[in-house]
């Protein structure tokens, strides 16, 4: 399998397994985690109440079940929100999207996955190359697309 980036919103989408970087310190307060906390109050306490302190998320997930069938899964990929220079931690993220395909091979019988397209790269300021290398990589492995959704 492998990323498959397609025209659309990614919070109106079919996918019901719904992905995001987050930062370490629950603060949804731009970008896509903004629009996922309100959309979605679950996941911002689902990230809010998770039980590990900031320096301990790196490379962990929280999720949220937010409708029957639909998560949302707070990826740590970043440990700050502020200061200078990109917050994109590679091998968290990586790690992180480990762990989210492990989780839902557990809970649903027919995951489809998406995140938002350049996840970790607008605000966080990643490098594209190296995160769609990432998710290629991810995807390959468990033998799932991962849908990345171009808002136009």
């Amino acid at each position: 399998m492998s990323l498959v980036i397609v025209k659309g919103d990614l919070l109106q989408s079919d996918c019901n397994v719904i992905a995001h970087q987050a930062n370490c310190f629950s603060s949804m307060e731009a970008g896509i985690a903004k629009q996922i906390k309100n959309l979605y109050p679950q996941a911002y306490e689902a990230d809010r109440d998770f039980p590990y302190p900031p320096e301990q998320r790196l490379g962990k997930i929280s999720v949220a079940k937010v409708a029957e069938d639909r998560y949302v899964v707070n990826l740590y990929g970043q440990f700050r929100y502020d200061g200078p220079g990109p917050k994109t931690d590679y091998a968290a993220l990586e790690s992180a999207l480990t762990e989210m395909f492990r989780y839902a091979y557990e809970g649903l019988s027919n995951p489809k996955f998406g995140v938002p397209y350049k996840i970790g790269c607008g605000l966080a300021g990643g490098d594209w190359a190296k995160v769609s290398e990432i998710l290629d990589r991810v995807s390959d492995q468990f033998n799932q697309a991962i849908y990345a959704y171009k808002l136009e």
